[in-house]
């Protein structure tokens, strides 16, 4: 889910699943496609993307839908983006990907790990995690593996700043990063 404010919420699933809230009704939004879709990111009410299963990129932009090329057919599992021209996708086998504003790239991330979720500050402040206790850190030139202290596949990650990072995973495993 990913919403701009009380009257713009999206919901992204399976079998043609996507859903918008206005305020006061969900109305269903055709995604084009079969796929699952898992997970959704948006700068504006106007521009809202979405990820999902063999690769898929969609985006809405105001009322129309467009297919991205994304350059794999990894599952992408989350997005995060800090503007419309700086987005972020996590997905299977430690695929990165990064969007420009004009065309997805390919990030080297250091595992073949499946990523769950990313989350950032900032364009120099970014970390993704996934299975096998793994965590990563964006600092704006390179992703680094950071030290989890567990093996659990981690399925969610938040901030409430650059300093104080959550995540959370399978078989209640909850990590706090703070730093001082």
């Amino acid at each position: 889910m990913w919403g701009s404010d009380a009257s713009n919420i999206w919901a992204v699933g399976g079998g043609d699943t996507t859903l918008k809230w206005n305020g006061s009704a969900w109305s269903s939004q055709s995604s084009g496609t079969p796929q699952f879709l898992y997970g959704a990111w948006g700068s504006d009410a106007s521009n809202i993307w979405a990820v999902g299963e063999d690769g898929i990129i969609l985006k809405w932009k105001g009322s129309a839908r467009y297919s991205q090329t994304s350059g794999t057919t990894q599952s992408l599992n989350s997005i995060w983006g800090s503007d419309a021209s700086n987005i972020w996708v996590v997905g299977d086998g430690g695929t990165i990907l990064t969007w420009n504003g004009g065309a997805w790239s390919s990030q080297s991330s250091g595992t073949t790990q499946s990523l769950w979720s990313v989350w950032g500050r900032d364009t120099s402040n970014i970390w993704a995690v996934g299975d096998g206790g793994s965590i990563l850190k964006w600092n704006g030139s390179a992703w680094s593996s950071q030290s989890s202290g567990t093996t659990q596949s981690l399925r969610s990650v938040w901030g409430s700043d650059g300093s104080n990072i959550w995540a959370v995973g399978v078989a209640g495993t909850i990590l706090h990063y703070s730093q001082p």
